[in-house]
C-alpha cells in the first residue's frame, strides 16, 4: 500500500481563536500527496506564512476515498483556508469549518530565549511566564515573532516559576561581589532559590560556564553567611559568636542577684557563692610570713645590775 501524507496545522492556544488542530484541507477534502518531499515542500511554504500561534508539519495518513481529487496550488489558497477554525467563532461568523481533534499542542510558545551556561540548552521564559530549559535545536523563531520550543520530544523542562531565576541560568555574571550585589538590587532569598536549583533540578545538566560575582563562583548562602560572619567577628574579636548571625555581640550574662552587693550575699547568702580559693601568691606570701616568724630569735632577759 502506498504512503499517503497530509498537512498536520496546529493553532496554540495564545491565539486569539483559541486553541485547536486538524488536517489542512481544499473544497472539505484534506490536502495529500505522494511523496514526504512535495509534503514537506508545502508546509514549509505554509510556515513562511503564518504567524508564531500557527504551524504545520507533515504526517503520514490514512488516504481519503479513492474520488478524484485535484491537489490545489498553494498559491490558490489564502492563509484562512488553511489554519483549524475554533468552532465558537465559526458559529459566529457562519463560515464553514473544519473538523477539529483535540490532541496536546507540542508547540509551546516562548517570549524570551537565550543561549544558556548549560551545554546544548536554552533557557527560556515561556507564555506561561514560568522559567525553562529546552533544546537548541527544539527551540524556532522567525523574525521579530515569538519563538516556539517543539516539545513533541517532551524535552521541554520546568525550572522556576520565578522569573528571576532567568538571569542565573545565563551569561558570566556580576561584576561586584555577592555581598555587594545584595545592594545592588539582588536578594538572599534569590540565592537560596539558585541555591536548591543548582542541588536539584539542574544536577542533570552539564554547565559549560559558571556564574561569577566579581569573579568568584557562586556560594550558596550557609558557606556565604558562614564566610560573612567569620570576617566582620574576627575584626571585632568575637570569634566565639559564630552563630548564624552577622556582627552580633556577645550575649549579656543574666543578673541572678537582684541588684544586691557581693558584701550582702556574703552576709546573707554565703553558701551562694563559689568557694573562693587563695591564690598562688597569697599563699607564698603567707608562708613567707610565717617562715619569718619563726626566724627571729627572742631577745635575750634583761640581767640585773
Amino acid at each position: 500500500m502506498e504512503k499517503v501524507y497530509g498537512i498536520w496545522a496546529i493553532r496554540t492556544a495564545a491565539s486569539i481563536f483559541g486553541y485547536a488542530e486538524a488536517w489542512c484541507k481544499s473544497n472539505d477534502k484534506p490536502i495529500e500527496f505522494d511523496t514526504l518531499e512535495a509534503a514537506q515542500s508545502y508546509a514549509d511554504e505554509m510556515n513562511k506564512r503564518t504567524t508564531a500561534n500557527v504551524h504545520y508539519s507533515v504526517r503520514e495518513k490514512a488516504p481519503e476515498s479513492k474520488a478524484e481529487f485535484i491537489q490545489p496550488d498553494i498559491g490558490a489558497l489564502s492563509h484562512a483556508q488553511n489554519i483549524p477554525w475554533n468552532e465558537a467563532s465559526e458559529k459566529n461568523s457562519e463560515i464553514t469549518g473544519r473538523q477539529v481533534v483535540p490532541e496536546p499542542d507540542n508547540f509551546v510558545e516562548i517570549r524570551s530565549a537565550v543561549h544558556s551556561n548549560y551545554a546544548n540548552m536554552v533557557a527560556m521564559i515561556a507564555a506561561d511566564n514560568k522559567v525553562y530549559l529546552g533544546k537548541e535545536e527544539n527551540y524556532h523563531f522567525k523574525g521579530a515573532q515569538p519563538g516556539v520550543y517543539d516539545n513533541s520530544d517532551n524535552s521541554l523542562c520546568f525550572i522556576s516559576d520565578r522569573q528571576d531565576m532567568y538571569y542565573f541560568l545565563y551569561g558570566e555574571g556580576w561584576a561586584h561581589s555577592q555581598k555587594d550585589m545584595l545592594e545592588r538590587g539582588l536578594t538572599m532569598e534569590q540565592y537560596m532559590e539558585f541555591a536548591r536549583l543548582r542541588d536539584s533540578v539542574l544536577q542533570q545538566f552539564t554547565p559549560r560556564r559558571e556564574i561569577l560575582f566579581s569573579g568568584q563562583t557562586f556560594q550558596p548562602p550557609e558557606n556565604y553567611l558562614r564566610n560573612t560572619e567569620l570576617d566582620l567577628e574576627g575584626e571585632n574579636g568575637n570569634y566565639n559568636m559564630i552563630d548564624g548571625i552577622v556582627n552580633n555581640a556577645p550575649p549579656a550574662r543574666a543578673d541572678l542577684t537582684d541588684g544586691q552587693t557581693f558584701e550582702e550575699l556574703k552576709e546573707l547568702a554565703p553558701e551562694t557563692l563559689p568557694s573562693e580559693k587563695p591564690s598562688i601568691m597569697e599563699r607564698l606570701r603567707a608562708e613567707r610570713q610565717e617562715k619569718e616568724a619563726h626566724s627571729i630569735s627572742p631577745a635575750p632577759p634583761e640581767r640585773g645590775l
